[in-house]
């Protein structure tokens, strides 16, 4: 029997909330952003702006934990962009300390929780965060480590790729927002994020383990997928097993060419009758590029914990379903299994479902969702 890997931890920074909880809150208080959005918080110049949001984000998730002998893993599409554009007598200002390279953020983020194991950078476009997880998970059951910090982070929301993204007419009007999986998504908006996940080896006190995972490669075209979703259909078939699964973290772009396939693959291969939850925080959260993929899997953590999916708050005039439930509101369920979805430029694509670790049963097999929690512990049940 393989070794499980379960999530000891999580951390979140994102536009709408400086913790995992703050951003929670704000998401089941319909909160969402309304432009491009960087993180409210501001830090010192010692460091890059992306490794401090990643260094903020691993903080929550390891609580104060020793990970003298934790791998690192860390997601990025881009890494300290801000730095990396800027003139050359900003880097001098802070003595030339920061570093430029995609590696950076490992190193300083091994640097300040004193991480001795093995570290790794990857970077599979908007796909870099679940790619990361499923480093992570291998490390756990392959038993060569038994602690592993994963870490997504993006700070890419600048002139330069807010240009770029508009000449490839992904972006939205001003002031239409995203809106996935609605008949008027007209693209997203770009976003800062951090995201963190602690994985351990067969901790008896998790209550979330990762389960399945699958990678796949669509070599269609640089910036766009295959339009019968034959990669993503594969890659989605293996990570659900044929197994039913009560909340579909969707990748939900809210551009017109993902979301319809997407949502045709998963009409095709979700299991006849259970209807799960459909759910993409990029209407209220924007899209992170390399950070969404973990931002999904922290989200999927505490609807496990709280049996309760967020609402799709942009999604007025959603598209057609057969088999999916695609919620204006907050959903009261059980979650039992989940799954988050994430696909990249280049045709990188990944999924990853979780299970709740105490016992409870996918909505098929529990025959209904459970009792509604009281309001205190939708919005403060973490």
């Amino acid at each position: 029997m393989s070794i499980q890997a379960a999530i000891a931890g999580i951390g979140l920074v994102t536009p709408l909330g400086e913790s995992a909880r703050d951003t929670w809150d704000a998401l089941l208080a319909g909160r969402f952003i309304e432009d491009h959005a960087k993180v409210r918080l501001e830090f010192d110049r010692k460091r890059s702006r992306i490794s401090s949001l990643a260094i903020r984000a691993a903080a929550e998730a390891a609580g104060g934990s020793d990970l003298t002998n934790a791998a690192l893993i860390i997601g990025t599409s881009k890494g300290p962009v801000e730095e990396w554009l800027a003139p050359p007598s900003r880097l001098s200002d802070v003595g030339g300390s920061i570093r430029l390279g995609l590696a950076s953020v490992a190193a300083d983020v091994a640097t300040e929780f004193c991480i001795g194991g093995p570290r790794l950078t990857l970077s599979a476009a908007c796909a870099s965060g679940l790619h990361a997880l499923i480093r992570g998970a291998m490390l756990i059951h392959s038993g060569q480590v038994s602690r592993v910090l994963v870490v997504a982070c993006e700070a890419s929301v600048c002139p330069l790729f807010l240009a770029s993204f508009a000449r490839l007419g992904v972006l939205p009007p001003a002031g239409w927002g995203c809106r996935p999986f609605d008949r008027s998504r007209a693209g997203f908006l770009m976003s800062e994020a951090a995201a963190a996940v602690l994985l351990v080896a067969d901790d008896r006190g998790a209550d979330v383990a990762v389960e399945r995972y699958a990678i796949g490669a669509d070599a269609t075209h640089l910036t766009g997928m295959d339009l019968q979703g034959r990669t993503l259909r594969h890659v989605l078939g293996s990570a659900l097993n044929q197994s039913p699964v009560d909340l579909i973290h969707a990748h939900g772009t809210g551009t017109e060419l993902n979301d319809e396939i997407e949502l045709a693959a998963l009409d095709d291969l979700v299991e006849d009758g259970v209807r799960p939850a459909v759910y993409s925080h990029k209407a209220a959260l924007g899209h992170s590029l390399g950070a969404a993929g973990l931002v999904s899997v922290v989200l999927n953590v505490l609807s496990h914990r709280t049996g309760v999916v967020p609402p799709n708050v942009r999604t007025d005039d959603p598209l057609p379903t057969r088999r999916l439930s695609i919620c204006r509101n907050p959903v009261r369920r059980n979650i039992a299994r989940s799954i988050a979805i994430a696909a990249g430029f280049g045709g990188a694509i990944a999924a990853v479902t979780l299970r709740s670790t105490n016992g409870a049963e996918p909505v098929s097999k529990a025959g209904g969702s459970r009792a509604a929690p009281p309001p205190d512990a939708l919005i403060n049940g973490m």
